[in-house]
């Protein structure tokens, strides 16, 4: 059952997918527009916003609105771990000779498309194609961006493509997303402005008969009712040749959707900023309370007797003129006393004794511990020297929490990308049966900042026990090294095991005879004769 498109509006994507665009704010840190007291405070002139309000408001006003978002680190520390931790990928099959030498001859126009540089010469086209697929697809940019957008809108969207741009993966928010309701097919829609007009432009994919069948709508937007367009007329404003095609044999969607905590009663997932909406508008209006408070209360004032009123203003009438209304600060090294000996008293109040910042506390405490985030994880923003290095074992304990979140989203992320690079290599294959259909593999590195020195550590016993290739030793070792220095390693490691000097060659490997070169004491050559049988 397909989607019959009508109207285009906030309420058609909320419909879906719920409050999206209100967990967006939360993230970006629009709150003086969401929160109901930050905006009567700023109607009232009590605080200011000046990206909300400007500076007309802020004349007069002298206390900000207060932000503390952690909103935003709660959908940043996953991503920062996570990103960190996606290493190279590689093929899990080694091409054959025999294919990297016909593609060097059949597939250079792919192999030389607009990404690939001047190189020409395949040595291994399996890996080729991948590194292809993941220089276009720009993927040491996204993974970071891809994480986050998952952990705000609750899900992520991905779809292989090929086009006179290459073969890549692009990514698109969750709001374009339109599942069939009997999840055979799905409809990717977008707002777009062509030649100053609206349109909505709909991409469409249908599971038939063990086929794929997909197709591209353009709707005319008028207000928000949708009308949708002849087909000569969308082929021409989408500049395309054809809007329908079959792939024959593909049993399974190109679009792929990652859910965030994905239950029977969300099956699209949900946003990890989902009901804090509540815990980070308390949290800013105690911090904002607060700072109101010491704004009117931290200056110290200054209270003096009538008497030495009286003379302050004597004075000033002398020095300025009657009425002016003005005292010299000057003036108050001379004062007199009252009848109980004071003349003036000091007046200031303690700030820290409020009590709105440790209620704040508490709250930010209660959001973290809701979405499995590590209180310790506020060092990544405040870090402190006061408590010296700690070795990478007690960071990971420090982040038990996160990491082990961390380590879920890891491991739904590298499946997303495998069946997103599979799908490209389905369809490079249509066209070159040489390109292998696969799961690449998908290097890991640590999640937790460590030295070089606590890497070789860590991964020597493994290597030198024989429970690690030499390949996975040097990309381990050295995480961020490109593809071309890590073959040269490895070959330069591989021959310096396989020297041997010019004895060990001619005798075999060394015994007390031949250490001096097959000499005696003397430096006379000595005389081997052979056995008898």
């Amino acid at each position: 059952m397909t989607i019959e498109w009508k109207n285009w509006d906030d309420q058609t994507v909320s419909e879906v997918h719920g409050e999206i665009f209100l967990h967006r704010d939360l993230y970006e840190g629009n709150h003086a527009e969401l929160f109901p007291r930050a905006k009567d405070l700023i109607a009232n002139g009590e605080i200011t916003d000046r990206y909300y309000n400007g500076p007309v408001k802020a004349k007069n006003v002298q206390t900000p609105y207060i932000i503390a978002n952690l909103c935003k680190l709660i959908a940043e520390v996953p991503a920062m771990l996570v990103a960190r931790s996606i290493g190279k990928i590689t093929s899990s099959i080694r091409s054959d000779k025999e294919d990297s030498e016909a593609a060097n001859e059949e597939t250079n126009e792919f192999i030389d498309g607009p990404t690939s540089g001047d190189s020409s010469e395949i040595d291994d086209l399996q890996n080729e194609v991948l590194e292809q697929i993941e220089t276009n697809s720009k993927l040491q940019l996204e993974h970071w961006s891809n994480i986050v957008q998952h952990q705000v809108d609750g899900g992520l969207v991905g779809v292989p493509w090929n086009d006179e741009n290459g073969i890549r993966i692009e990514f698109k928010s969750r709001d374009v997303y339109f599942p069939h309701e009997d999840g055979l097919g799905v409809d990717l829609a977008y707002k777009r402005t062509i030649n100053e007009k609206d349109y909505i432009h709909v991409y469409r994919e249908r599971q038939n008969k063990g086929n794929l069948d997909v197709e591209d709508m353009l709707f005319l937007l008028e207000g928000t009712r949708m009308k949708r367009l002849d087909d000569a007329t969308a082929r021409e404003i989408l500049k395309k040749d054809k809007l329908k095609d079959t792939f024959p044999g593909r049993s399974q969607m190109f679009i792929s959707y990652w859910p965030n905590n994905k239950t029977f009663m969300n099956p699209l997932g949900v946003s990890d900023l989902r009901n804090l909406f509540g815990k980070q508008e308390e949290i800013n209006w105690r911090l904002t309370n607060t700072g109101i408070v010491y704004e009117r209360n931290s200056k110290p004032r200054i209270a003096i007797s009538q008497a030495v009123f009286d003379d302050l203003m004597s004075k000033s009438e002398e020095r300025y003129g009657e009425g002016n209304g003005r005292i010299d600060h000057r003036d108050l090294e001379i004062t007199t006393f009252d009848d109980q000996g004071r003349a003036m008293e000091v007046i200031q109040v303690d700030v820290k004794n409020i009590g709105g910042l440790e209620w704040a506390k508490d709250l930010m405490k209660t959001m973290l511990m809701e979405t499995r985030t590590s209180e310790k994880a506020l060092d990544f923003y405040a870090d402190s020297s006061s408590n010296g290095a700690v070795s990478g074992v007690a960071k990971f304990y420090d982040l038990f929490v996160s990491i082990v979140k961390a380590e879920q989203i890891q491991q739904e992320y590298i499946y997303f990308l495998k069946q997103l690079i599979r799908s490209c290599l389905w369809l490079l294959n249509q066209d070159d049966d040489a390109v292998q259909i696969e799961e690449p593999d998908i290097a890991l590195n640590s999640m937790v900042p460590v030295t070089r020195t606590d890497l070789i550590t860590e991964n020597l016993p493994a290597f030198e026990g024989g429970g690690m290739s030499l390949e996975t030793f040097v990309r381990k070792t050295n995480p961020t090294a490109s593809e071309e220095w890590i073959q040269e390693e490895i070959e330069r490691i591989e021959m310096e095991r396989e020297t041997v000097d010019s004895v060990t060659i001619q005798n075999g490997g060394q015994d007390g005879d031949n250490l001096d070169d097959n000499r005696d004491i003397n430096g006379d050559p000595i005389e081997v004769e052979d056995d008898e049988e």
